[in-house]
């Protein structure tokens, strides 16, 4: 376990060198999480300057996202305003940019979230027959070579939701390797769960549990297995629709049918509170590659995925090639098929984050397959990938819509100190813990210097990375698991 591990605590600590500030989504999410813990409320009603992406049902005013993620962050945002004497979040005044308790519970939630499924990762890839070297890149390049490492460091939901179905599709790998009872249960609430973090990850949870009956009729687990997972699964569901209940008066009503702003509002609807319409396959071109919101443009290495997909079949591993291949396609069946399918203020293609743990599956496929060579260009990719995100990374991940060249217009202005952009709001950098750990030695940093601010963490990264590689050379390559 010392891969999964030290992968982990990797990403956990770059994460946690991020501070960025709050956004109506993320703003979103938090305000139920403050709101419960500080108030011993769901209503969002002394919050409702903070944020504008919010539904309103008979003059009250709730989120309007899935609840998951809120009750998830609860835990951190509990422990750390315990821990740290943090007081109650503000009311009734204008939106924030940045509050202490965003930061915990942000990392404790997303970054957390990601780590966790970075390791899952690692997991998978040793049992599809990768060194432990190789699996520790397939984690690492998850973490830090595509826009997963923004969005770790952001509450929103795509990180939390990723995690949990990574984790049911790994316990549905091999279901032997807990009793198969406790681990149907858990894969079961842990697909569940997903889609009460996100409703878009409803037809991957949809795949879970075709794939746990696919294990039953196979004679891998009993069929006493199969209703374990649907006693896992229960609970998140009984959550969600109580929630609904409790806000809408309805167990199937959402947020997005409730919007309080008109410009979400002409998306979603009560008719249509998904918002989805027919495919645009216009969009696909510009999903895949492209400095707008181009997946290989952002995650160089997920550009691997297709072949590892067919090493996967020809290896035997048909489950877990087929449920990673169609969870991908999934959710880009889904924004393709979104209006608002550039995801607003976002580092590449925010709307194609939860495809990327399960399209990391299909590069553990190459890397396995492939040998040295395979694991040269994975890492070269990864390389490429993490440089690229870094950039965006340090200007705060949020880069709008409406600029056509996101790192060429905005990104490399910012870093060589050029002059800011005139709508651009707040400091040139993000908030990190150099900024905010020696503020007086930031704040004598000229505009074309502060980006030395960066530099502990790329140097701590690669000497953990390289420290890790050195101890597991050392050890034997797993044996695969078919």
């Amino acid at each position: 376990m010392l891969a999964p591990a030290g992968v982990a605590a990797i990403l956990l600590a770059s994460f946690a060198f991020f501070w960025h500030s709050r956004d109506w989504n993320s703003a979103s999410r938090l305000m139920l999480t403050y709101a419960i813990v500080d108030q011993g409320t769901i209503r969002l009603d002394a919050y409702r300057a903070q944020t504008n992406d919010i539904a309103q049902v008979d003059g009250r005013y709730y989120t309007d996202k899935q609840p998951g993620y809120s009750l998830a962050s609860v835990v951190p945002y509990a422990i750390a305003k315990a821990a740290l004497g943090l007081p109650d979040h503000p009311i009734g005044g204008p939106a924030l940019r940045y509050w202490p308790g965003d930061y915990w519970a942000t990392l404790g939630t997303a970054g957390l979230a990601t780590a966790i499924g970075a390791a899952v990762l690692v997991v998978l890839a040793g049992r599809v027959g990768c060194r432990p070297r190789g699996a520790a890149l397939i984690g690492l390049a998850y973490g830090l070579a595509t826009p997963a490492y923004a969005y770790a460091t952001m509450s929103y939901g795509h990180q939390l939701a990723s995690a949990c179905l990574l984790a049911s599709l790994a316990l549905l790998d091999r279901p032997g390797a807990l009793r198969p009872g406790i681990g149907m249960a858990a894969a079961g609430f842990l697909a569940a769960f997903g889609s009460v973090v996100e409703l878009s990850a409803g037809p991957i949870s949809a795949l879970l549990g075709l794939l746990a009956v696919a294990r039953v009729i196979s004679r891998d687990v009993p069929v006493r297995g199969l209703l374990a997972f649907s006693a896992g699964a229960a609970g998140p569901t009984a959550l969600l629709m109580g929630y609904n209940v409790l806000v809408f008066g309805s167990p199937i009503d959402i947020g997005y049918a409730h919007h309080a702003t008109q410009q979400f509002a002409e998306v979603h609807s009560a008719e249509n509170p998904l918002g989805l319409r027919g495919p645009d396959w216009g969009k696909v071109l510009p999903l895949l590659w492209g400095s707008y919101r181009g997946l290989f443009f952002y995650a160089p290495i997920l550009m691997l995925a297709p072949v590892g997909w067919a090493a996967l079949l020809a290896r035997g591993r048909v489950g877990l090639a087929i449920v990673s291949l169609l969870a991908s396609v999934s959710v880009f069946l889904v924004n393709v098929s979104y209006p608002e399918w550039t995801g607003g203020w976002s580092t590449g293609p925010r709307l194609l984050v939860p495809l990327i743990p399960f399209a990391m599956v299909g590069v553990a496929g190459v890397v396995a397959s492939g040998g040295k060579p395979a694991a040269i260009v994975s890492g070269l990719l990864a390389l490429a990938g993490g440089g690229l995100i870094l950039l965006f990374q340090g200007v705060g991940a949020r880069l709008p819509q409406d600029v056509a060249d996101p790192l060429r217009e905005v990104v490399l202005p910012l870093w060589t100190g050029s002059r800011l952009p005139p709508w651009w709001i707040g400091e040139r950098f993000t908030r990190t813990i150099v900024s905010e750990g020696v503020p007086g030695w930031f704040g004598r940093l000229g505009p074309g210097e502060q980006w030395l601010q960066f530099l502990p963490l790329v140097a701590g990264q690669l000497a953990a990375i390289l420290a890790l590689m050195a101890v597991l050379g050392r050890r034997p390559a797993p044996t695969p698991i078919d």
